[in-house]
């Protein structure tokens, strides 16, 4: 059952049919009828397909659009002759591998010479040996069979490579998922298209022990796209190509039944498996018992070979390279979070008594930035960074935090100043850019009367104009030591109408129109995220 796709040809057996010969296509070529049903008797019998061409013209022709494996070309012919033919098969990238095999009664040795510099492959004098011309047929088939393998095992590595190099190269814990890499690595390894014979239709991906696996994804293309589902049940099989790799915990099992269930070949494919492919042939199972991770392609257009096998193998393990990154990136990702979010409360804990401040001023300011069809990834930050907008209270001693009653002009100044300390302890690291500029600019007023910098309008970073509303909205529902806490309606009173100390031309008009709209999820998150003994009656 474990049979590679060609089949050696041996002394005597050149009259034997090969099983794979049915696919290949022969394009003879001859101004003689006699010639080319000579030929064609020689041939179809042996399963192959051959065309036929009358001259030189009609040659190039049919190997534009028929693309034939394999060509036998007559050098004396009208209008183009067979040297012509052949240099111009040769110098086309896209038909410079198919093999040419020159016919002629020619028997001078510069003629043979000058076959040979046009690119011929072979040449063979007339009245032909059926025998000799089968033998010469099977042998450069086998060739470019072997070629065609190997080019296509280089091209489906080397974009997998180059797709890793590039995804590599982008590389950042805030744009880098593993599982969305990995989608678009499977999707360079699918089979997209019908005339597609060297990619598989399925790819199976499971965590296991050994050559085991217990669940999975299948995953097939569809509709443009990669389209996924999850199988469960086992995938297990004979490690066929273990040995070829003795320093390396990698398995792989090959079958190349016409039709396979997987239990007909000392594999076994779980029902449920089965079941989402239906008929299944021609597949390659490969097992990584370090990494604890399997795959299987299934149903190639075409036999398998152990070059696809490495295929398989690059892939298996360009995937475990981006799986172990993302969860690298992960862990490394939700320290920095965990950071961030210490910081801000270290922050609030000299401030007054809010609650959730922070993590409200995070949802509210999320909510502005979806209203305001904000970048998703914007969105996203926004909805972490929000939190950094005191963080230079630290700096402010408790006491001035906590002051009952009112502050003095330097007092006043002392704690305006912790935007400018929260822009410094930020600095210049470039993931906290969006955090620095609303620690420095959510107290400037879009009027320009804000502060510590004055800035007005767009000058503004609408970071800092969204975190200002949203900051402003927390502060009025929340008890300070110089105001009561402000129900919701009176709270949004006050930022659409104004009062003594807050006027709507403080907010970016586009910003107070998003919070008009939005303003019932901000009652629902403060009720939400607010103790009983906070929430204002």
């Amino acid at each position: 059952m474990y049979t590679n796709i060609v089949t050696d040809y041996e002394e005597g057996d050149d009259m034997k049919e090969d099983s794979t010969q049915s696919q290949y296509t022969i394009l003879a070529v001859d101004d003689q009828e006699l010639n080319l049903a000579i030929l064609e008797d020689y041939l179809v019998p042996l399963g192959y397909r051959v065309i036929k061409a009358r001259n030189g013209r009609e040659a190039l022709a049919q190997i534009e659009s028929a693309r034939p494996d394999l060509v036998l070309l007559d050098i004396m012919m009208p209008e183009i002759d067979g040297y012509e033919v052949c240099r111009r098969v040769k110098e086309n990238p896209e038909s410079r591998d198919i093999p040419v095999v020159m016919v002629t009664s020619l028997e001078g040795t510069e003629d043979m010479v000058k076959a040979l510099e046009s690119g011929a492959d072979e040449f063979l004098t007339k009245p032909v040996n059926d025998i000799e011309i089968r033998a010469r047929v099977k042998s450069l088939l086998k060739k470019k069979t072997l070629n065609d393998q190997l080019k296509s095992a280089y091209s489906h590595i080397n974009n997998l490579t180059l797709f890793a190099e590039n995804k590599l190269a982008e590389l950042s814990s805030e744009t880098f998922s593993g599982e969305e890499a990995n989608k678009h690595l499977i999707e360079r390894l699918l089979r997209i298209s019908v005339d597609d014979t060297t990619s598989p239709t399925h790819i199976l991906l499971g965590k296991g022990t050994g050559e085991y696996m217990a669940k999975g994804r299948l995953y097939s293309y569809e509709d443009g796209r990669a389209k996924m589902r999850r199988v469960s049940g086992r995938a297990e099989g004979i490690l066929g190509y273990a040995e070829k790799y003795p320093d390396q915990e990698i398995g792989l099992t090959e079958c190349n039944s016409r039709i396979c269930r997987g239990d007909e070949c000392n594999t076994y494919l779980g029902e449920d498996i089965t079941n989402q492919i239906g008929v299944i042939n021609n597949f390659i199972i490969c097992n990584s018992k370090k990494a604890d991770s399997l795959v299987a392609a299934f149903n190639y257009g075409k036999e398998v070979t152990p070059n696809d096998a490495d295929t398989l193998r690059s892939f298996l393990l360009l995937y475990n390279v981006f799986t172990t990154i993302s969860g690298q990136m992960d862990e490394i990702d939700g320290a920095f979070k965990y950071l961030v979010t210490a910081l801000a409360r270290a922050a609030e804990a000299n401030d007054e008594e809010t609650g959730n401040h922070i993590v409200r001023v995070n949802e509210y300011s999320k909510i502005l930035a979806e209203e305001m069809k904000m970048p998703s990834d914007f969105t996203r930050d926004i909805g972490f960074f929000a939190q950094m907008h005191d963080v230079g209270k630290i700096h402010i001693h408790i006491s001035l935090l906590r002051k009952p009653g009112g502050l003095t002009d330097e007092e006043a100044k002392m704690v305006r100043d912790h935007t400018v300390y929260g822009s410094m302890i930020l600095g210049e690291e470039p993931r906290l850019k969006m955090a620095r500029d609303i620690a420095l600019c959510h107290q400037e007023r879009y009027d320009g009367s804000g502060y510590p910098r004055g800035l007005k309008g767009d000058e503004i970073p609408i970071s800092g104009r969204i975190v200002a509303l949203a900051d402003v909205y927390d502060a009025l529902r929340s008890k300070r030591s110089y105001k009561p806490a402000f129900p919701h309606k009176r709270s949004v009173e006050i930022i659409t109408k104004g009062d003594v100390r807050t006027l709507p031309q403080h907010f970016d008009p586009k910003v107070l129109e998003a919070f008009i709209k939005r303003e019932k999820e901000f009652e629902s998150i403060y009720q939400s995220l607010t103790d009983e003994n906070h929430a204002p009656s």
